[in-house]
């Protein structure tokens, strides 16, 4: 076989193996429990929680946020608890969250379509077709209600919420205190549980996850909702720790799985009168149009998540719709990959392993800089270990640039070799000679990267599925977040309070140096070929051949660059390295030759 039809069949078999690879070696890491954690900030319920005080306050008017609707929406609330209480048994969704313990109270913020205004008073007709305005609901289930109204879905109402949130937190509350069950739970360590604004940070536990009972997005991104820490020895959150309940369940083999428990809520609900819940107007239920939709919408969502490569448990992440919760992993081991394919566990998992390692080592708090030196050591042994693979290629590589005069010489011997056979067939095989003498393998760099190739898929695979970088952030650069979602988000300019400026930086750092450490090489080759006073001779078919390599090194570097772009910033941090790396490379691989050439001479 001809070496130019060699190079393409080896060509098209390394895009065949890269396609192959490019979906074997992806896997998600995540848990079925993994997804129940992360899915519960994007929808932890309608149901505020707040102090005794700030209840009565808001039910008696005395403080007035909003021209006496919140009492009005608290007067009808309580007025259907009071209803559903006596008449069905049902539990309350305002008043007091827990029987046994009387300085935790409940009501669910919202806006109904029927009001009536009247001698300034506020009167709410209607319970249906809500859009509820706790900032909790930010995440999904807003956007969910909005769509199923414009699709007629049979949209439940406000008490059915206020339900599931209850059982979530009964449920969630028998989790903290090791119980199997609400009612095992004893009245003195429900007793003992307080609000957040109110928490004893050393020992109790609390409901809120924030130390405000409904905070807003400026209240976060400024720190006045100070996030009640999950693990340690600090304050404990009820929700925060075990809300995930509310998505998780078991199967029939004992393991984890989605959705279980929502369905048993839902069955528990609809069995909990004799006529029948849904037959009880005030009080209606979800169509199944609803559920399978709002099912579908958190399952899109979390999906679409990655990251869940830890290799030790604890609290990870940037989730939720201000992207400010941390939620608990499994730990993965090596066994656990190897489950998911043969690279998962042979590349993939040991990349996050080193990740962790090192950033773990560095920052145990995971606050940002840990994670950038792991990327670093991290970048630095893959890439070390893909230049012993790689040194002779790119040795080649240099040495065929240092060739150039000597194939100007054999172009301007055979000037049509691109129409004549004859001429062609010679000055291909003056060429293999010329390879020969100088030890030069023109297949050598095919073959090299048709092994890079799921190197590089299964490291980029590995960094996308690491927990440790979804945590954390730099310059207030969060690494699991795109730079395109970051430049996209100019709400904190001129100031630097999303990372705008350091993802903005970071970017054009990243293409400055994939861009030099593409062209480099071809700079070097023409400085030495001027030295050496070559001139290539026109030929079409070398032209033809360098035109091809060259266009297939700008593809490259525009995919890099664009996928830099795309990805979370911590790709862009490691392709900034790995740029680095592959500039120093060059220049080290040029010194090795030159210093060869004198030794040779």
């Amino acid at each position: 076989m001809k070496t130019s039809k060699l190079k393409k069949a080896m060509g098209f078999a390394a895009i065949g193996l890269g396609v192959v690879l490019l979906t074997s070696c992806t896997a998600n890491f995540c848990s079925q429990q993994d997804f129940a954690s992360i899915a519960y900030p994007y929808d932890q319920g309608v149901t505020v929680y707040l102090s005794k005080q700030e209840f009565d306050d808001l039910a008696s008017g005395a403080v007035d946020p909003d021209n006496g609707f919140t009492k009005a929406v608290i007067r009808q609330e309580m007025e259907w608890s009071d209803e559903a209480e006596f008449y069905y048994g049902l539990p309350r969704i305002a008043g007091q969250a827990y029987e046994d313990n009387d300085q935790i109270y409940k009501y669910i913020p919202y806006i109904p379509t029927a009001i009536v205004e009247s001698e300034g008073s506020v009167n709410i007709q209607a319970q249906y077709f809500v859009n509820f305005t706790s900032h909790k609901t930010d995440g999904v289930l807003r956007s969910v209600i909005t769509s199923a109204k414009t699709s007629n879905y049979r949209i439940p109402s406000v008490y059915y919420f206020g339900l599931v949130d209850d059982f979530v937190l009964r449920e969630a509350t028998a989790k903290a205190f090791g119980r199997s069950s609400f009612e095992e739970v004893a009245s003195s360590d429900i007793a003992s549980i307080k609000i957040g604004s109110e928490a004893d940070l050393g020992s109790s536990w609390t409901v809120n996850p924030y130390t405000m009972s409904d905070p807003t997005t400026d209240d976060i991104v400024n720190g006045n909702a100070k996030e009640i820490p999950a693990t340690g020895e600090g304050a404990k959150s009820i929700l925060r720790r075990y809300g995930y309940w509310k998505f998780d369940g078991i199967d029939a083999d004992g393991k984890s799985k989605m959705w279980g428990n929502y369905d048993k809520v839902n069955e528990a609900i609809m069995g909990m009168t004799d006529t029948g819940f849904e037959q009880l107007g005030t009080y209606q239920v979800p169509g199944s149009d609803f559920i399978n939709y709002y099912k579908t919408q958190v399952n899109t969502k979390v999906s679409n998540i990655r990251s869940c490569i830890a290799t030790r448990e604890g609290y990870f992440g940037h989730y939720g719709a201000d992207g400010d919760w941390r939620v608990a992993m499994e730990a993965k081991d090596w066994g656990y990959a190897w489950s998911k394919g043969f690279l998962e566990g042979l590349l993939v998992y040991p990349v996050s392993w080193l990740l962790d390692t090192f950033a773990y080592g560095m920052d145990p708090s995971l606050s940002g800089m840990g994670q950038i030196w792991a990327l670093v050591f991290v970048t630095l042994i893959v890439r070390g270990l893909l230049l012993l693979i790689s040194f002779r290629s790119t040795m080649d590589n240099q040495k065929m640039q240092n060739i150039q005069p000597e194939i100007a010489k054999l172009q301007a011997k055979y000037p049509n070799s691109n129409s004549n056979p004859t001429e062609r067939q010679r000055l291909s095989q003056e060429q293999m000679a010329l390879y020969r003498r100088n030890g030069i393998h023109p297949m050598r760099q095919m073959l090299l990267l048709i092994v890079q190739f799921p190197v590089f898929i299964c490291v980029w695979s590995g960094l996308q599925g690491a927990s440790t970088l979804a945590t954390g952030e730099v310059l207030n650069m969060r690494l699991s977040d795109t730079i395109q979602s970051i430049l996209f988000n100019t709400k904190g300019l001129p100031a630097n309070t999303y990372g705008w400026w350091t993802a903005l930086v970071l970017f054009i750092l990243m293409a400055i140096v994939q861009i030099f450490a593409m062209i480099l090489p071809r700079i070097i080759a023409k400085a030495n070929q001027k030295k050496l006073g070559g001139k290539l001779t026109a030929n079409p078919a070398q032209d033809q051949q360098g035109r091809t390599m060259k266009w297939v090194s700008y593809g490259m570097m525009i995919f890099t660059i664009i996928m830099g772009f795309l990805l979370p910033s911590a790709m862009g941090v490691y392709w900034l390295i790995g740029g680095l790396i592959s500039i120093a490379q060059t220049l080290i691989t040029q010194i090795v030759l030159k210093k060869a050439k004198k030794r040779k001479k």
